[in-house]
Order: structure tokens, then sequence, then C-alpha cells
């Protein structure tokens, strides 16, 4: 059938499963031949016996065209097949090296055609290009991940209200700290998974230019073990490429999420909206009413409300309708939390039901390193209670 030489395929696919009758004599067998001349055992006869160790070792001889595997562990070249019309039961031999595949049956064999497409080469090249691609956007996410979080972790850090004590109100205002901190832990998490792999894509796709380098360098006589080499090395960096994709939609989503409507939601009718507090002698509020579930938002983006506005009007009817919101931005970063009308007071002094606020002074808000915040009611919220307009009840004034 030939001796051995430069490959004469670089890929092959299962075709049978049959009793495999053709004579022995037209058949080389990887027990008696894979260490050569004089050798009785080398590594290669210690491997557990796999589709891929045959087919490499197959694809050195001239004439080869197919090649079989029978009992689990045993594989044979040939130029040909001769089936056997019945019998033979099935081919449910688990492989030695392999056991999510089937290396024959106890008198069949499994069987593959080996073919040259000349295609490793450029399936290697298209392997480099999907690991760029892919290392691209992940360097992309991580890198808006890295000042999302750090800008959330300054925020929570610089937010010191000093009003922590103050039950209920206090607390939801203080609740804010703890929000922004689950937010950049969730996004940094994602962020170390997809650091890691990169790193393992990185170490791949080196590998696979080492191989491409080697097989270059051998040109028209390339070996089995230097072209097998490569193409396990672009399997390899495409099975790479694709989870470190899958890794950075992962951490893309999670942001996406965490930014909200600052993500390109248009904005809607802000004019309905007004600031609470004394703004106009540079007082701004947070209103202490509970959060609508699921409704706080951060994202690098430029100082504007507006976005969360329309998110509110968006959720203006339901048991978590959206009557205001609260906002600040700080060093690039915008975020705000959507709030229900659930925690109006009722003031001793007063017939109508207040919208609990504490108000922040310009000099403290400034003290925070915080360019803009305040809340924001809808008019029909504020205007439209059962009981009367709402008005609002200053739970406390906090300055430096």
């Amino acid at each position: 059938m030939g001796a051995r030489g430069g490959i004469v395929a670089d890929g092959f696919s299962r075709v049978a499963c049959e009793v495999d009758i053709a004579p022995e004599s037209q058949k080389i067998s990887f027990k008696e031949h894979a260490c050569g001349k004089g050798l009785k055992s080398c590594r290669l006869t210690e491997l557990g016996m796999t589709p891929r160790l045959c087919f490499d070792f197959c694809r050195q001889y001239a004439n080869a065209k197919f090649f079989g595997l029978i009992h689990g562990r045993d594989c044979y070249c040939s130029v040909y097949f001769h089936a056997k019309t019945t019998g033979g039961g099935e081919c449910n031999a688990v492989c030695e090296g392999d056991k999510k595949e089937m290396c024959g049956g106890m008198e069949k064999s499994s069987l593959f055609e080996m073919h040259m497409c000349a295609d490793s080469a450029s399936e290697a090249e298209m392997a480099a290009d999907m690991s760029a691609d892919a290392l691209k956007v992940a360097k992309s996410v991580v890198e808006l991940g890295t000042s999302t979080t750090d800008k959330l972790q300054a925020l929570s850090k610089s937010w010191d209200l000093g009003v922590c004590s103050i039950k209920p109100e206090g607390e939801l205002a203080c609740a804010l700290r703890t929000s922004w901190t689950e937010d950049a832990n969730k996004i940094i998490g994602l962020k170390h998974d997809t650091e890691h792999d990169a790193d393992v894509l990185t170490k791949d796709t080196k590998a696979l230019t080492e191989a491409q380098e080697a097989v270059k360098a051998e040109g028209e006589k390339v070996t089995a073990k230097t072209s097998s080499a490569m193409e396990l090395a672009t399997d390899t960096v495409r099975d790479s490429a694709a989870k470190l994709s899958g890794q950075s939609a992962v951490m893309n989503t999670s942001i996406t999420q965490t930014s909200g409507p600052f993500g390109g939601i248009l904005p809607g009718d802000f004019s309905v909206f007004e600031p609470l507090g004394d703004v106009k002698k540079d007082w701004f509020a947070i209103c202490a009413l509970v959060p609508v579930p699921g409704e706080s938002y951060a994202a690098v983006a430029e100082d504007d409300p507006k976005p969360c506005a329309s998110r509110c009007l968006s959720l203006s009817t339901g048991t978590q309708a959206c009557s205001a919101f609260n906002y600040q931005y700080k060093d690039g970063l915008a975020t705000c939390q959507l709030l229900t009308s659930g925690g109006l007071v009722a003031p001793a002094d007063e017939i109508n039901m207040a919208i609990p606020i504490f108000e922040v002074s310009k000099t403290k808000r400034d003290a925070m390193g915080i360019k803009s915040m305040g809340c924001y009611a809808h008019g029909a919220f504020t205007a439209g209670h059962p009981k009367g307009p709402l008005g609002t009840k200053v739970v406390k004034e906090i300055t430096v």
C-alpha cells in the first residue's frame, strides 16, 4: 500500500459501520506499524485510541483512502473496504482514548474516509482572525466594565449622608450605596471570567501561530505530526474564541441591563416632571419613596436625567407604577432609581399627604464630588393624589 511519506489527507469523515471483509494483506495495522521498523513499542501505542490518532497514522500512507477502528482500540488503514452484507452487531465499542466516540464493535468496524481539501492552512488563518475579533470585542467590553465599576465604587464610597439611622426614610437613602456596590461586584465577577478566557485564547493563539510557522517551514514535505499540530491548534483556537465571544456577550448584557435607559432609549416628555426641594436656593432632593423593584440604573453617559424620565413614563401604570425618580451624576457616571408612590407621609400639621425628602445643600453635594442630583416627580403623581395635591416633607437638611 506504499511507504510512509508526506500527508495524503487533511480531513476525515465517518462513512459506515460494517463488517469489513477486505483482505488483511491490503490493511496496515496501527499496532504493528505505529512505532516504525525495529521498534516493538513506543509512546504512540501507549495512547488511548481515537479516530484522530488513527487518522494521523493513516494519513501518511500514499495509497490510503480509508481507515477503520474495531474493538474500541484497534486501528488500520486501507485502500478500500469490503462490507459484509449481514450480521456483526453494532459499532458500540467506546474508544479507549475518547469516551464520547465509538471505535467499532466486536465484529464491525467504524469506517472513515480520508480526504485532501488543502484547506487546513486557510482554516488556521480563519481561526486566527476569529481570535483577533473575539479579543478585540472582549477588550472593549472589559474597558467599559472597568470604567463603570470604578465609577460605581467611587460613587458608593462618596455617598456619605449621615442619615442611615433615620427609619425608614434614611434607610432608603442609604440603601443606594449597597445597590451600587452590588451592581459593581456583579460586573467585576464577569470581568474576571472574561479576562481569564481572553488569557486562554491569547495562549492558544500563540500556539497556533507557532504551529503555522512549523508547517510553512516544512513546505511540501509537511509531516503528519506537524500538520496535525496545526489542525488541533486551529480547533482549540476556534473553541476558545467561541467561548470568549460568549463570555463577552454575557458581560455586555449585564452592563446593558445596568445601563437601562441610558443605553439609548429616546427621552420622553421631560416637562411633566418637576424637581423637588428648594432648587432655586441650591438644595437638592433625595426622595425617600419605595423603589420600583429592579429599576435602578447606572452607566457611563452624559449628564442628563431625561432617559430616566422616559423609563419612568413607560412604567406609569400597574401596582409598581413609577411616580418619581432619584438622579445622580458623578465623574461621568449617570445613575437613577425609579420610585413608586409607596412611602408617602402624613404631616401632623397638614391635611394632604407629602413626599418625604432629604434636602442636600450644594456644599455637601460638591463635597461628595457629585455634579448633579435631584428627585424628579411626575406632575400627575403630585397633583392627582386622592387626598389632594402632594407636598414635600423635609425629613432632614444635609449639609457639610
